[in-house]
């Protein structure tokens, strides 16, 4: 009896919830991974120049960038479950072109639709925060930034694995349409709809381009959604040089550079899946974000200030350690500052700003890289990152309510020292 009655909980409710989305989100970024490390080379088998990669690149973040919003503002209207199966079956078709592309423009169409089927990072968020209380909040935000970071180091392995047993890319696309296909199951059969997003399904909503400008003009949402950016901004640049840098510096060879970049996903994977989980019961979301990139700008000083690869691993783990604070509790922040009937909306318009950094970021990095040296990237990343610390301070801090559907009160953050 008393089981029963702890499964009908609210907490047993939302641990579940949480638990469901955090496999959700990872099996669909397996998929993903699976198809990264492969793309430059299985391009150029194809005569793509460095520049046809970049772009190639770049048409799967404009995807996100234009469509994220769109995913989440459509699942304030009809639902999180139903958006979330929409584009997890876009995915796996865009991932069934890739394994069926023999040429390059097969590729572009294959990234285009993948990364229209992969702008769904909004509607997870929307979701967290449909089934999460404020103070749980960013730990929720935390698995969803946890499932990311460890479905980018599964997906890779699985890749090179593959690889290694003599798998062609083609075949790997389909194993990666199999990873979504397999995620539109299980998100059918067991994810169920948020309770209190099922309340709001009456209201109305429109997805006109009315609703971004009015949300990037609101001045409550201006702060986090400029600190999305320059996170982003700041992290990409190093992510595209970091390779280059420890080729200059420690003459490292791809094995060596994946090794780094698998404990940098470690890293992150343990901050968000348990350490945002402690500290974000403890302190405020703007206190956290303050720390997150304040931590970031101490890594991107840190990192190329020196040839000793000690010095390296301990900034690139400050690093990690401050993006896995700063993501989930700018999300969460976003999240709570949002009305519950605009918040899939308003957290597509933070993917889209996100996305934006990853677009401009790796461009900015490898240009001042070439032209300015191999440190002049983390040097632009930590000036940027210092803005946004400074203007951490400036956040407001969430007033909790007692009213489950009531909009959150602010406060400014100044105004409580």
């Amino acid at each position: 009896m008393q089981k029963n009655s702890d499964k009908n909980s609210p907490k047993y409710k939302m641990h579940m919830a949480l638990g469901l989305m955090f496999l959700t989100m990872l099996i669909d970024l397996i998929g993903f991974g699976i198809i990264l490390p492969l793309l430059p080379l299985y391009a150029k088998q194809f005569g793509a120049s460095g520049l046809t990669v970049g772009l190639l690149l770049m048409s799967y973040s404009l995807m996100q960038f234009f469509f994220a919003p769109m995913w989440g503002r459509l699942s304030d209207k009809i639902g999180r479950r139903p958006v979330l199966m929409i584009s997890l079956c876009t995915s796996a078709i865009g991932y069934a072109i890739w394994g069926l592309s023999g040429s390059l423009e097969m590729l572009f169409l294959s990234r285009i639709v993948a990364g229209l089927g992969n702008a769904n990072l909004a509607v997870a968020q929307a979701y967290v925060a449909d089934v999460t209380p404020e103070e749980e909040r960013s730990r929720g935000m935390g698995m969803i930034g946890a499932a990311f970071g460890l479905g980018f180091v599964l997906g890779p392995a699985i890749a090179g694995l593959a690889i290694a047993f003599g798998v062609h890319p083609n075949i790997l696309g389909f194993i990666a349409a199999g990873f979504s296909l397999l995620d539109l199951i299980f998100t059918a059969i067991y994810l169920p709809e948020p309770e209190h997003r099922k309340q709001n399904q009456h209201n109305p909503f429109s997805l006109g381009a009315g609703f971004y400008f009015h949300t990037l003009a609101n001045h409550k949402y201006t702060l986090s959604l400029l600190i999305m950016f320059i996170s982003t901004f700041a992290f990409a640049n190093m992510e595209t040089t970091l390779v280059l840098l420890t080729s200059e510096y420690y003459n490292f060879d791809m094995k060596q550079n994946s090794y780094l970049f698998t404990g940098l996903g470690i890293v992150m994977v343990f901050v968000q899946g348990g350490l945002i989980r402690r500290i974000g019961k403890i302190y405020p979301d703007s206190k956290l974000i303050s720390v997150g990139t304040g931590l970031l700008a101490l890594g991107l000083i840190l990192t190329p200030i020196t040839h000793n690869l000690v010095v390296l691993c301990i900034a690139l783990c400050i690093l990690a350690t401050g993006s896995g604070i700063n993501n989930p509790s700018n999300s969460s922040l976003l999240s709570k500052l949002a009305p519950r009937e605009e918040t899939g909306g308003v957290m597509g318009i933070g993917q889209s700003m996100s996305t934006l950094g990853r677009i401009l970021g790796p461009v900015v990095g490898g240009y001042l890289f070439d032209t300015m040296g191999a440190a002049s990237p983390y040097w632009v990343g930590a000036a940027v990152m210092l803005i946004a610390f400074a203007l951490s301070f400036k956040l407001p801090t969430i007033v909790k309510t007692d009213v489950i559907n009531a909009a959150p009160q602010v406060a400014e953050t100044s105004d409580q020292t």
